[in-house]
Formats: C-alpha cells, structure tokens, sequence
C-alpha cells in the first residue's frame, strides 16, 4: 500500500511539474520581446525611422521595407490641395430642416485665427495649440436639441476648416487610438467617449452628446451623416500613408503630424526625439506589432517617416543629426548597443535624446 500511494504522489508531482513547463512556456512566447532598438537614415527628402523596436533584426528589416517603398514611390506627386468643397464651415452647418427630430438651439458662432475657444475652459477636447498645430483656419459650431429629450441642447456639432486634407486627417488622427471601433458616415468616424470625430476634404468634424443615450448617439451619427454629404471630397486616401508598411500594422495607430509639439503629445515616451519638424515638413507614424501571439498593442514598434520640402534640406538635418548621435555615443550611460552601419544609418539599443534644429 505504500509502495501504491508513493507512486501515485510521484505521478502527480511529475504531471504538475509539466503543466509548469507548458505554462511557463506558454508565458514566455506571449510576453513582450525585449529591446528598445532605435533606427533612423534619410533617402532623399525623407528621414525616416523605427522607434521602440525589440530586436536588431527586426527593425532593421522593417527601416529596409520603408526604403523600398520610399523608392518605389519616387514620383509621388505633391499633395493635392485641391478640394471639390471650399465653402465656409458655417455653411456646412445642417439645419434644422434637414433632420428628423432635431433642431438648432440657438444661432450658429464662428471662431477664426487666434480666437479660438479664448471664452472657454480648456479642455482635452477644446486645446486652441493642438489645431494651431494642424494649421487651423476657421471654426463654426451650434448646439441642437430634440423636442423628446425636453428643451435643453444635448448635441454640439463643430465643423473645422483646417485649410487641406492633411491637416483635416492629421487633427483626426491625433484622436484615435488602437484597434478603435468605427462609424461609416460617408467616410470613417471614430466614436468614442460621447464624441464622434471624421475628417472629410479640408474639414475636422467634431460632434459631442452631452448625456449617453441611445437616442442622442442616433442624432449624433444623423448629423454626422448631413455634414458628410454636404462635403463632396472623397474619404481621405492620402498619397504619403502609402509609404507605411502594411504588414502587421495595428488598426487605428496611424499618425500624422506637423511639428513636434504635436509629435510629443502623441508620443509622450520617445526614445529619441528626431530633427526639428518646420513649418514645410510634415510627418506620419503608425504601430507595428512586436509579438503576434498577443493582442497587447503596447508591444509594438512605431515606424515613422518625415517628408521635408526638398533633398537638400532633409541631407543637411540628418547630417547633422547623425553625427551628433555618432559624437554621443563615447561614454554615455543608457546605450546599450550601437551599430555603426556602412549605409549611413544610425542603429541603437537604449534611450537618450537629442534634437537638432534643420539649418
């Protein structure tokens, strides 16, 4: 007997010992790989980069992707500012003939230039810097109400003229977030927090409902629909989110902005901060995902590019920028590793920062 019960207590302590293994295995494929890799190289009027990258390997594959594709890309014409709708955002304003149930509560009001929200609170939805940031020209808004609700407004519908499509898509795309859901309106909007946001041609639409109901969500996605119509510029495709490697890339991540006041309110972490964006450069980022047996969007690298208005002006920054990198390097705590590549690129392992201001 107990020869019996010293075998079954030696089964037992083996079967637990491998459910150990199994989970301490099935524990380190899922955990986030390790690394803080940062890449960065120029290719014509473009610097170009990864940041938060967990192996060497892979963010050198993905820097590699982004060249190939800034060189397929090579006769990318300029933006096109042209837009099909160019009237004020007042005019786009629906009235209370052109919704069921929902009527303006009081007269419509305009901001424009340096006026904006400069009578309000501000808040995380009403930061007058964050559209100076995008280029911002001019705002109209009105407050509605519907007769079953009571007399109270309970829905404000803002319609912003930031001056062309990317600046619209770069105000809009500050606001989502990863594996967000949408709204089709006509074209994608994010609704999120009692807010619903799309941005269509050269306009940022920004529609909030005071009270969650389902009632006051119907009207908001209504309105949303009036305002779409009115626009007659198709969703926004723009050329340069063509450079963005689409393999693994988190739904909802990508970016686009204009200087780097607005790049650090995106990003609050960088590794590095990357030359100073002027007012002629612009650039977008997006998330990749690091381990995909995860479906934790933090474990991710950002792969960002920046277009400058011409070749010579993206050579001089990063010469200037990579050398500094190169004069850092001796010495310095936080570094864990640095490869010296013979294409001119910079490639680390660590945080440290540095800016350097285009000439």
């Amino acid at each position: 007997m107990k020869y019996i019960t010293t075998g079954i207590f030696d089964k037992f302590h083996r079967f637990c010992f491998s459910i150990c293994i199994f989970f301490s295995l099935m524990l380190t494929s899922c955990a986030p790989e390790q690394g803080n890799w940062t890449a960065v190289q120029q290719e014509g009027r473009y610097i170009y980069g990864v940041w938060y990258g967990s192996t060497a390997k892979k963010t050198e594959q993905m820097l590699l992707e982004v060249a190939e594709n800034i060189k397929d890309a090579s006769a990318l014409s300029e933006p096109e500012d042209a837009v099909k709708t160019t009237v004020a955002p007042e005019q786009l304003l629906p009235n209370s003939q052109k919704l069921l149930g929902w009527v303006q509560s009081r007269a419509p009001s305009t901001y424009q230039g340096k006026t904006l929200y400069r009578d309000r609170a501000t808040t995380a939805a009403a930061l007058p810097d964050l559209y100076y940031a995008y280029g911002f020209q001019r705002q109209a808004e009105v407050e509605y109400q519907a007769p079953q609700f009571g007399s109270k407004p309970l829905i404000l519908l803002e319609i912003f003229d930031m001056g062309t499509p990317e600046n619209a898509f770069g105000i809009y795309s500050f606001y989502t977030y990863p594996r967000m859901t949408f709204e089709w309106v006509g074209t994608k909007a994010m609704l999120s927090g009692g807010y619903l946001r799309f941005a269509k041609g050269k306009y940022f639409v920004q529609i909030e409902g005071y009270e969650f109901a389902t009632g006051i969500r119907e009207g908001m996605i209504a309105l949303a629909k009036a305002v779409a119509a009115e626009i007659q510029d198709p969703p926004p495709e723009l050329q340069m989110l063509t450079l963005l490697p689409k393999n693994n890339k988190i739904y909802g991540s990508t970016k686009l902005f204009r200087s780097d006041w607005a790049l650090n309110q995106i990003y609050s972490t960088l590794p590095i901060n990357i030359p100073l964006l002027t007012d002629t450069a612009v650039g977008i980022s997006a998330r990749y995902q690091n381990n995909l047996r995860t479906k934790d969007w933090t474990d991710s690298r950002v792969v960002f590019i920046i277009r400058f208005p011409d070749n010579a002006t993206a050579e001089s920054t990063y010469t200037r920028y990579r050398d500094m990198i190169y004069a850092l390097m001796d010495g310095l705590d936080g570094i864990d590793s640095f490869i010296k590549r013979t294409d001119g690129a910079v490639l680390f392992n660590g945080t440290f920062a540095v800016t350097v201001n285009p000439e």
